[in-house]
């Protein structure tokens, strides 16, 4: 039987957010796309400034007779800042309402169905975590017939068309997708498209290790890469980092190529059918801001709740959380769209 219960933000944030946003570890597990790549930052109240992570040049001096050494700072704070938004999501399950037409035969098994309410519950809300943490824009008018939310907080995409209009991703960084491009027929361009990407590095970039970088694409760029392998002969494809567990991921001049599954589809719903997006950049380069501490209730310590409501005939699931996402080093990303203005 389901019972009342409710959760503190830390085991809140223990249990569904982090998770989420779970470190890849290559040899353990396959990438399975949206989120795993981002860094997690989780105590984050209100705004918190951008520690720089530079690597850092120029330690070293010369030594003279005195013992005085002059000391550097291996790491700044700039003026970038990552700003959190308080979000709270909300359900209700009625059983009358539920077990109506072919469902009343279900009524007196239904813990076998009130049991999967709460996992709903939680994955809609990993849901709208995952599509605003790309996609999301505070300034969008959403369409209501839209399947997805792209409104809550600022997400990644729209941090780089900020940085690229304030000049900190350099036009020469960037590539538009022409219009109506079926990468899948056109598979030829679609292995044109990683390659651009990956000449198109800033000179410090370049310098860093295959390893520390990835391509996060659209599925249909991934399918013409793909296919544009096989179709030279190459097998599945020619250029694979493959995990122990069997699982191959596509590369490029051994740097990993990632397909993000939400970005089709939300794509689409942006822009119409055969829009792409693919970005070349530093691994945990995105950052997702939370709060760990977080919550509601009496004491202002309960991040999930769950109840059922005699008057009302109802269990009620309330969520609370709060998000943000910001670039760690904006002016190492490569990025190629079908739409600069999503």
């Amino acid at each position: 039987m389901f019972e009342h219960f409710s959760i503190s933000p830390l085991q809140f944030f223990e249990a569904t957010i982090a998770p989420t946003f779970a470190d890849l570890v290559p040899g353990n597990m396959p990438y399975d796309g949206t989120l795993h790549e981002f860094t997690l930052m989780d105590d984050v109240v209100n705004k918190r400034p951008i520690i720089d992570i530079r690597r850092v040049k120029n330690i070293l001096q010369r030594r003279d007779a005195s013992c005085d050494i002059n000391y550097k700072r291996v790491a700044g704070v700039g003026t970038r800042q990552i700003e959190v938004m308080e979000l709270a999501g909300g359900a209700k399950h009625c059983k009358h309402e539920f077990y109506q037409g072919c469902l009343k035969d279900w009524r007196n098994d239904d813990p076998l169905f009130g049991n999967k309410v709460l996992p709903f519950f939680q994955d809609a809300a990993k849901t709208d975590i995952a599509s605003n943490s790309y996609f999301g824009k505070v300034s969008r008018v959403v369409n209501p017939a839209w399947q997805w939310s792209l409104n809550l907080y600022d997400g990644v995409f729209e941090w780089i068309f900020k940085y690229i209009n304030a000049g900190v991703i350099p036009a020469t960084q960037t590539i538009t997708i022409p219009a109506g491009m079926d990468f899948r027929q056109k598979t030829a361009d679609a292995y044109q498209l990683i390659k651009q990407l990956y000449d198109k590095q800033n000179t410090l970039m370049r310098s860093f290790p295959a390893k520390e970088k990835a391509f996060y694409v659209s599925q249909a760029v991934a399918d013409g890469y793909r296919t544009y392998l096989q179709q030279l002969g190459n097998g599945s494809c020619c250029a694979i980092e493959a995990y122990t567990n069997g699982i191959d991921i596509l590369a490029y001049n051994g740097i990993p190529i990632y397909v993000e599954p939400i970005w089709e589809p939300i794509l689409e719903e942006l822009n119409g059918a055969n829009t792409h997006a693919a970005i070349l950049t530093l691994r945990g380069n995105f950052v997702f801001a939370t709060d760990k501490r977080y919550g509601e209730g009496p004491e202002l310590n309960e991040a999930l709740m769950v109840w059922y409501e005699e008057r009302e005939l109802s269990w009620y699931y309330q969520m609370f959380l709060k998000a943000g996402t910001q670039i760690a080093l904006p002016e190492h990303v490569v990025i190629a769209l079908s739409k600069f203005n999503l």
